[in-house]
């Protein structure tokens, strides 16, 4: 059943989901900028157990993983509310 508190809720979840979603790749990007390689590199640096990547490790592994479930649960959000218009 579709009601407008259900798109009411989901708008706002969706605006949630956008500002976490902004913030992180905000952070990430500071990270970037600080220790001068992307959060690929960063990645594949950690795999090799480069030292420099082993002291960021904690925020940014922190970020990046929020940032993978926030732009998931944004993506839910969005498919949610769009399944509501064609109701």
């Amino acid at each position: 059943m579709h009601t407008d508190e259900y798109e009411i809720s989901l708008g706002r979840e969706i605006t949630l989901c956008r500002n976490r979603v902004r913030k992180l790749k905000k952070s990430l990007e500071r990270l970037e900028k600080q220790y001068g390689i992307t959060t690929a590199g960063f990645l594949q640096a950690l795999e090799t157990g480069d030292p420099q990547a082993q002291s960021a490790l904690q925020i940014w592994n922190r970020d990046y993983q929020a940032l993978q479930y926030w732009q998931n649960m944004l993506s839910d959000y969005e498919a949610a509310r769009e399944s509501l218009k064609s109701l």
